[in-house]
């Protein structure tokens, strides 16, 4: 079985920061040459339709907006934090405990601030349309672009905790109670259950080439990862985003294609609620019932 997280004998650095630097022109031509920039201000007026009443919308937009800045709120505040890395010198795990600005170093915070931006553009957004305000081109764009950004992030990194961090704990019998404080449970669980109820009450018109977001979204949080490691705090907080891995620059391609991916699934339930709302919110309702998990799984006497 070939060994992914394993170090070769030369250093894979340079190849994974040209890999990066590829993906990343990549990403540009193609925003230019799909023209992105006009597609997303001719989807926006449809994130502010929807059969509900607008009141309602604006209602639910702003109560997620106030949960995910609650959260960020109590990450910022906490005076404990857990986290198990990789040290960058001698590639062994470590346990750190950050605090402040230290805990929005890990992928899932990145997915909850996406989020919070996204809810608080949809929040003034669904006010200047209640009140039959123009609404500012970037921000409309901005709008759905964040969107597009969060929703594919927020179900990568539900499915990423739920079906391969949580099962690893429970397998080594680690306790991981903090898996499931408030802040944790809103950025692995209540990001995709609240842009999920976004797709069935709004239902935006959204289209296959947002998934470009998605893939710069991957590539920004792979580029920050080595400076972190290399120049500010000395760890990976995980361990496949090491640059020096020997199939590094296939697992840097594979972050950042993920969130692509996860976003053209849910472009395709988007579809199917479209044409028939209950059978596309069964499968969406189903697919989020399968990536959350609101306590943990290990036996009662390890819990304490």
């Amino acid at each position: 079985m070939v060994d992914l997280l394993g170090y070769g004998e030369k250093d894979s650095t340079q190849q994974s920061i040209v890999t990066l630097a590829v993906i990343g022109l990549l990403s540009l031509f193609l925003f230019v040459w799909l023209d992105l920039g006009s597609l997303l201000e001719a989807t926006s007026p449809s994130f502010e339709s929807s059969s509900f009443p607008l009141v309602l919308v604006l209602i639910w937009r702003l109560s997620c907006f106030l949960v995910c800045l609650r959260a960020v709120v109590f990450m910022w505040l906490m005076k404990t934090g857990t986290m198990h890395v990789i040290d960058h010198e001698n590639r062994q795990e470590r346990l750190v405990h950050p605090l402040k600005w230290e805990k929005f170093v890990t992928f899932s915070s990145w997915t909850l601030l996406v989020t919070l931006l996204y809810f608080l553009t949809s929040v003034v957004a669904s006010f200047s349309s209640l009140f039959d305000l123009s609404i500012p081109s970037l921000l409309a764009s901005s709008q759905v672009a964040l969107f597009s950004t969060a929703i594919g992030a927020a179900f990568l990194t539900s499915t990423v905790v739920r079906l391969v961090i949580l099962p690893g704990e429970v397998r080594i019998r680690r306790n991981h109670d903090h898996q499931f404080f408030f802040h944790n449970q809103i950025m692995h669980n209540f990001a995709a259950v609240f842009l999920t109820v976004e797709i069935l009450i709004v239902q935006p018109d959204l289209h296959a080439a947002f998934s470009l977001f998605g893939l710069m979204f991957g590539l920004l949080y792979a580029l920050f990862a080595y400076p972190f490691a290399f120049f500010w705090k000395g760890y990976y907080v995980y361990g496949f985003i090491d640059p020096r891995l020997r199939f590094a620059p296939l697992l840097q391609t594979g972050l950042a294609s993920a969130v692509s991916l996860f976003y053209i699934g849910l472009w395709l339930g988007s579809e199917v609620v479209s044409r028939n709302w209950v059978l596309g919110s069964i499968l969406l309702l189903f697919w989020v019932s399968r990536i959350v998990q609101f306590k943990s799984s290990l036996p009662r006497e390890l819990e304490l």
